[in-house]
């Protein structure tokens, strides 16, 4: 095709290349750009809109990582094929906040009624409880030394100081308004998205922030989580009485058509990155997935847990920038900072506040109110984007150090991995020869601690039954070679032919 040409004037304070990124998408949701279309080279467009060749490879990454375009090795970047068909009425670009990502669309999502489980829990597999284990791989965050103690420290002073007046009140309900003021600002800097600071709710994790939509939306409906996927969503749920449906997940997220017509009203994805399978779900199948939100009247809680730390490419665009109207954000400080930083957050459209402030507005404060003006100013001060920064180059490095060491060792005789570029963990799938209960007693005796895949899954497979989630992300390197040798001795010994 022939070259695109943006006015990089109007882009004003977001990154360049998220900007050339969204001007990009823009033309191909409206048709500017077709189906199958070739896109110029990365160098070649920089050159033409005088930018950096990783600015073009950074708006890339995003378009090619959610769907709209697809690589040909050695050949360039094309725009999906059937991207027609998953817009078949086109996009109609509409004023205020949504219509850089928003849309009329035009639903044609014809989805199968089926029956739900029968069953009324996980997995068999029983989570192992033993303390004390010299090697954890069941540990997602990045370890000791991660946390920022001395800014977090100097801010923690100067807030005793500044802020003595607030300490004689209780906090406002929904969080105070420093902090819902810095996650807005910082919603729109780093991931594009405007959102309002009344519609935001601060909670003290995520549990709490499902327990109030629970109280919102009553307990008479459905509903719908992924399998495998984050099992406590569905206790939390299940424990308040109200009917759990598990969808299957495949390569590409949520199977949508897998979605009952009737009587859910709510549904719990992860769009950006799946845990545990660490896929991205592509724009296809965000459309059909809000397509039949609007069909069945439904909202859809978008999990975005732990985007910030993407080591590959940059961060993925929200699928609340498609329709916030339908779509509940939901974000936690938890894996970015600490897990004993206890503030989680979520983004409710104006229906579901409305209705918050009509029922639930007699309910008090849960975070404390020195740490949330802590964390708004480490946000608004730039210590987090900085921090983020800085997590990533540690998750590339971690992830490097990782593969590096799998490469050395004789490992891959035994297993196969699937490498997840998004988090700090790795899954891991054993040969069908190895018995898996000797493969876990000899890891167990020698103290090094795996998860079974099945573990997050309602309906788990004899597959899954062989695949491990790996979390090298507290590892140092010394660690990482003795716990691989483990592994390989370990499924050496496991062997159905092993004496």
């Amino acid at each position: 095709m022939e070259m695109l040409t943006y006015s990089l004037s109007e882009c004003g304070k977001k990154p360049i290349y998220r900007y050339i990124y969204e001007c990009i998408k823009k033309d191909i949701l409206n048709g500017t750009i077709p189906s199958g279309e070739k896109l110029p080279s990365k160098r070649s467009l920089a050159s033409n809109l005088e930018v950096a060749v990783v600015t073009i490879e950074n708006a890339y990454s995003m378009l090619e990582a959610e769907g709209y375009i697809y690589t040909v090795e050695k050949k360039g970047y094309y725009v999906t094929d059937d991207m027609k068909a998953m817009f078949p009425g086109g996009i109609q670009a509409v004023d205020g906040a949504e219509s850089e990502a928003g849309a009329v669309l035009k639903k044609t999502l014809i989805a199968k009624k089926v029956p739900q489980s029968g069953a009324n829990a996980y997995s068999n597999i029983v989570d192992d409880k033993k303390e004390n284990y010299k090697y954890d791989l069941t540990m997602s965050s990045a370890g000791r030394g991660s946390f920022p103690f001395d800014t977090w420290a100097k801010l923690s002073r100067r807030i005793l100081l500044d802020k003595e007046e607030t300490f004689t009140r209780a906090p406002e309900n929904i969080g105070v308004y420093e902090l819902r003021s810095a996650i807005a600002d910082y919603l729109y800097e780093a991931k594009g998205i405007s959102v309002s600071k009344a519609n935001i709710i601060i909670g003290p994790g995520t549990e709490y922030l499902h327990h109030i939509l629970i109280q919102l939306l009553g307990r008479s409906s459905f509903t719908a989580v992924e399998d495998p996927g984050y099992k406590n969503v569905g206790r939390i749920y299940e424990s308040n009485g109200v009917r759990v449906v598990h969808v299957p997940v495949d390569q590409e997220g949520m199977i949508i058509d897998k979605l009952p017509m009737k009587g859910t009203k709510l549904v719990h994805v992860s769009p950006s990155h799946h845990f545990p399978l660490g896929c991205v779900m592509p724009i296809g199948r965000r459309q059909k997935l809000l397509e039949w939100a609007d069909r069945c009247d439904a909202y859809v809680i978008e999990d975005d847990y732990d985007s910030e730390l993407r080591s590959d490419g940059r961060p993925i665009t929200p699928l609340y920038m498609m329709d916030s109207r339908r779509v509940i954000y939901m974000n936690t400080f938890t894996r970015t900072l600490s897990p004993s930083v206890r503030i989680a957050y979520m983004v409710l459209p104006e229906k579901l506040m409305s209705l918050y402030n009509e029922k639930l507005s007699f309910y008090s404060g849960t975070v404390s109110g020195f740490e949330q003006y802590t964390l708004a100013a480490f946000i608004k001060e730039g210590y987090y984007e900085r921090h983020i920064r800085r997590m990533r180059n540690l998750g590339r490095k971690k992830r490097s150090a990782f593969l590096e060491t799998l490469k050395a060792s004789n490992l891959a005789k035994y297993v196969s991995f699937s490498e997840d570029k998004a988090g700090l963990y790795m899954i891991m799938e054993t040969s069908e020869e190895i018995v898996q209960k000797k493969f876990r007693k000899i890891l167990d005796e020698k103290s090094v601690k795996i998860t079974q895949l099945g573990l997050y899954c309602y309906n788990s497979t004899p597959q899954n039954e062989r695949k491990y989630l790996l979390c090298y992300g507290n590892l140092d390197e010394n660690d990482m070679k003795k716990i691989i040798g483990i592994i390989t001795e370990a499924a050496k010994m496991s062997r159905m032919d092993a004496k």
